[in-house]
């Protein structure tokens, strides 16, 4: 979903919920010294009750717009090992162990196509190289060798979802020798094709409407393979569809596929639900009447149900219903959809069954991998590749390169008067206050501790072509390590489209409109 939109949801979202809790306010608190509830939000509250609470929002208009709640936990970080990153030295990663380079902190990445490459400057006899379990000694016969000018170790593929816990071992030989590492690095054992598959979206139907010609040549100079259009769906039925065939029939004859994107966070149950598959039926109807050169290629769906506010309450359930969502809207299309996800859901327990049930009916996974340093990209995108790779399904990669506003996290503590207030009881309630208010009968009250400002240049490329031309060509070579990695996509490609994803208009001399 476009983040224009998803900003657009969150302060209608916020509006109306203020507008509610208002209009209470004016009827419950009458004394004119009592605070007014500025935003609220069910939750669902950890037991015991939490120390601290975290609102999550965004600076509008030098405004703090909150649009979620968390709750950090209280317990001491658990381990947990986070996988190597392709493509740099490894040196500072690895801890030395005499002639054993310990993965400590990390582990290999899963069923990935990789060398094991050390570089450095030697003389003598070679070194024996070998990747071993942990606490296992190398063999006597090395895997591989490193000469004077270094050598590399093709590993093993590991087709399991058990993260490997190997270390990489050098082997002194029996004559003389010396070594002096300069790097370890893991490299793709896979070359790069001459055009790494790479695609985006248009979220506005008016760009190829009104410019399909400029559309089209910007997409080809883009070096783009695949697009997808959010169309325009009028009385049911797909509006403009003389020139959507001619735009797709265009588009095919460049090698671009182009596809439907749809998606709306209100579409996991209920009306919602109901008009999306109202909409996947105009859709299917305009590929079952077209010329077979003018059909999409495919039909995705982003729906996001985590920006509700009920995902705060019970996230197993919004979970459950976006996969009963996925399946209802893959039988109405009459096979399985692409299916957009952010890098975090497989995190908990709720979000992994929900794609797991939804597999069955999802043709591919687009995981929004939303950095802009690729050895970030990379690590958020492992888990997913590798279990794309185990369950033989494409996953795209995409990242974000259009307008974003500064995220801003407010952390507040439990104490004996605070702003902030949380309700116990049948249904838990977050509330905002206009105005700190003591600890009362059924309620915590929590003060403000700090607050955290996330740079948005950490998030997107912000339309810095230069940067972003860099990182899309690292991401291309490291990201074809996995068996399942299909394309590459980038939201808001041309981020001078009011993050639209589209070219300027001529008109607009390049400049946000």
């Amino acid at each position: 979903m476009s983040p224009i939109r998803c900003l657009q949801l969150f302060l209608a979202l916020i509006s109306m919920e203020s507008a509610k809790v208002w209009a209470e306010g004016m009827t419950h608190h009458t004394k004119p010294d009592e605070p007014t509830i500025l935003w609220s939000r069910p939750v669902a509250v950890p037991t015991p009750a939490p120390s601290r609470v975290v609102i999550e929002g965004l600076e509008t208009d030098g405004r703090f717009v909150p649009r979620a709640v968390s709750f950090p936990d209280d317990e001491p970080d658990k381990a947990t090992k986070a996988p190597l990153p392709r493509g740099e030295n490894l040196l500072g990663r690895f801890a030395p162990a005499g002639v054993v380079l310990e993965t400590d902190a990390f582990h290999f990445p899963r069923p990935a196509r990789l060398r094991l490459v050390v570089a450095g400057v030697g003389s003598g006899e070679p070194l024996g190289l070998s990747a071993v379990k942990r606490n296992e000694d190398a063999t006597s016969v090395p895997q591989a060798f490193v000469t004077a000018d270094g050598g590399s170790l093709q590993l093993p593929s590991n087709p399991t979802n058990e993260r490997p816990d190997r270390n990489g071992v050098i082997n002194c030989t029996a004559g003389h020798a010396s070594f002096r590492i300069s790097s370890v690095s893991l490299q793709p054992d896979f070359p790069p094709g001459a055009l790494s598959p790479t695609g985006t979206w248009l979220w506005e139907a008016e760009a190829w409407l009104a410019r399909p010609k400029q559309i089209e040549e910007w997409a080809v100079t883009s070096r783009l393979d695949r697009i997808f259009l959010q169309l325009k769906i009028d009385n049911w039925e797909v509006a403009d569809r003389n020139a959507l065939a001619e735009f797709v029939t265009r588009m095919g004859k460049r090698e671009i596929s182009v596809h439907a994107v749809d998606g709306d966070p209100a579409m996991v149950a209920g009306d919602g639900l109901d008009d999306a598959l109202r909409r996947v039926a105009a859709i299917r109807s305009y590929q079952f009447t077209s010329q077979p050169s003018a059909r999409l290629a495919g039909l995705q769906f982003d729906i996001e149900p985590y920006l509700l506010a009920d995902f705060a309450f019970d996230s197993a359930a919004i979970w459950a219903r976006w996969a009963q969502a996925i399946q209802a809207i893959s039988s109405a299309w009459g096979e399985p959809v692409c299916v957009v996800v952010p890098f975090w859901m497989r995190d908990s327990e709720a979000g992994a069954a929900a794609v797991a049930a939804a597999r069955p009916s999802i043709s591919g996974l687009t995981v929004m991998a939303y950095r802009t340093e690729t050895g970030e990209v990379t690590a958020l995108s492992e888990p997913w590749l590798a279990w794309g790779t185990l369950n033989q399904l494409p996953i795209s990669i995409a990242i974000e390169n259009g307008p974003l506003g500064v995220e801003v996290h407010r952390t507040f503590v439990r104490a004996e008067t605070g702003s902030l207030q949380l309700t116990e009881g049948g249904t838990a309630t977050v509330s905002l206050l206009s105005q700190p208010i003591p600890v009362r009968q059924g309620a915590l009250a929590y003060a403000f501790h700090d607050e955290t400002r996330i740079n948005p240049e950490r998030i997107s490329f912000m339309n810095d072509r230069g940067k972003l031309a860099v990182a899309r060509a690292e991401l291309a070579r490291l990201l074809v390590a996995w068996p399942s990695f299909d394309a590459l996509m980038i939201h808001a490609l041309d981020g001078t489209d009011r993050g639209r994803g589209g070219p300027a208009h001529p008109d607009s001399g390049g400049q946000s409109q």
